[in-house]
C-alpha cells in the first residue's frame, strides 16, 4: 500500500511538472528578440484595445506592462488614404515629435496629439507591394483621455493617455523598436512557438551561410521567384543577374551577421540583423531588414531587402528612460 501511494504521488508530481511546462505560451508575432534591434517590442491588439510592452529575455519575449489604447474609427486593416483604419503589420518607430514641434507643424490642431507622437513606417515594403496608400500613422497621446475608453476613436493612429505615452516612451529607441499591430494576438505553446521560430531562423541561416561561402545556387534559392522585388534591380531575374556578377568576383568577402530578431504575422515575417561586410570593393556596416513569405511548399522565402547604415561604434546597450519627455 505504501509503494502504491509513493508511485501515485510520484506520477502526480510528474504530471504537474508537465502541465506547467505545457502552460508556457508566447505571442506568435514575437519570434526572436535581441539586444540591439528588438530589445523591446510593442504589440498592439486592436480587438481588445490593449498595447503590450515586451522585453528581451534571452531572445524570448517577456511581458513588461499593458496599457489601454484606441485605434481607428473604422474597423479593419488600413488600405487607402483617409479610410480611418489602423494598419495591421510589422513596423518600426523612427522619429519623435514633441508637443512644441507638433504645434509648430499643425498649430492649435496639434492639441489633439497630447504630449507627443512617435511616427511608424507605414506603409512598409509589404504594404507598398500590396498598393496600400496613406501615411501619418503615429503612436501618440491625446488632450482628452476619455477618448481611450471609446476604443475606436482615431483617424488610424494608435492613441494612449498622456501619462501612458510617457511610460511607454522609456522603452522606445528610434529605428530599433518594432511595433506590431494585429487584430487579435494569438498565443502558441512553447513547442509550437519554437518550431515556428526555427523554421524562419533556419531559412535565414541557410541564406547567410550560402552568402558567406559564395554558394550561389543556395543563396539565390532563398529568394522568392515570383514575389521578390528590389527597388534598384527590379524583380527576381534582374536581382539574380546582379548577384551572379557579384559572386563571380575573385574576392572572398568577410561577412559578419549579428543581432538577429524575428517578428511575424499571418502573412509575412520581418528579420532585422546587423550586417558587417568587408571586401576589397566595399566596406560597410548596416542594419539589414529581410521580408519573408511562405511559398506554395510552406518554405520561407525572401521577398524584399532593405539596408540602412548604422554607427560602427554603437554598442548594443539600452537602458529604459523617459528621455523624450524632460520634465
Amino acid at each position: 500500500m505504501k509503494n502504491f501511494k509513493f508511485i501515485t504521488l510520484m506520477m502526480l508530481t510528474i504530471s504537474v511538472g508537465l502541465a506547467k511546462a505545457q502552460d508556457i505560451f508566447y505571442p506568435s508575432n514575437i519570434m526572436m528578440m535581441d539586444d540591439k534591434f528588438a530589445h523591446h517590442v510593442i504589440l498592439v491588439e486592436k480587438a481588445t484595445h490593449k498595447l503590450h510592452i515586451y522585453e528581451n529575455a534571452a531572445t524570448e519575449p517577456r511581458l513588461v506592462k499593458t496599457f489601454n489604447m484606441a485605434t481607428g474609427k473604422t474597423k479593419g486593416d488600413k488600405a487607402s488614404n483617409g479610410d480611418h483604419k489602423t494598419p495591421e503589420g510589422i513596423y518600426t518607430i523612427y522619429d519623435f515629435y514633441s508637443k512644441d514641434e507638433l504645434f509648430r507643424r499643425h498649430g492649435n490642431y496639434a492639441k489633439i496629439y497630447g504630449s507627443g507622437a512617435f511616427p511608424m513606417d507605414y506603409p512598409n515594403f509589404i504594404d507598398e507591394r500590396a498598393k496600400k496608400t496613406g501615411g501619418g500613422i503615429w503612436l501618440h497621446s491625446t488632450d482628452d483621455d476619455n477618448r481611450i475608453s471609446k476604443g475606436l476613436d482615431s483617424r488610424g493612429c494608435v492613441v494612449v493617455q498622456n501619462q501612458d505615452l510617457k511610460d511607454i516612451s522609456q522603452f522606445i529607441e528610434l529605428n530599433n523598436t518594432p511595433i506590431i499591430v494585429v487584430q487579435d494576438v494569438h498565443f502558441l505553446s512553447k513547442t509550437t512557438w519554437e518550431r515556428n521560430r526555427k523554421d524562419i531562423n533556419d531559412a535565414v541561416q541557410k541564406w547567410a551561410t550560402a552568402w558567406k561561402t559564395k554558394d550561389f545556387d543556395n543563396y539565390i534559392n532563398s529568394y522568392d521567384k515570383e514575389r521578390f522585388y528590389d527597388k534598384k534591380h527590379g524583380g527576381y531575374n534582374g536581382y539574380k543577374n546582379y548577384k551572379k556578377a557579384v559572386f563571380s568576383r575573385a574576392d572572398s568577402p568577410e561577412i559578419k551577421l549579428d543581432f538577429i530578431s524575428i517578428m511575424a504575422n499571418e502573412d509575412y515575417a520581418v528579420v532585422h540583423l546587423q550586417q558587417d561586410y568587408r571586401s576589397p570593393v566595399i566596406n560597410d556596416i548596416g542594419k539589414k531588414t529581410l521580408y519573408l513569405q511562405k511559398d506554395n511548399n510552406y518554405d520561407w522565402k525572401i521577398v524584399g531587402e532593405l539596408w540602412s547604415a548604422v554607427d560602427s561604434k554603437s554598442v548594443a546597450s539600452f537602458t529604459p528612460s523617459k528621455r523624450f519627455f524632460k520634465e
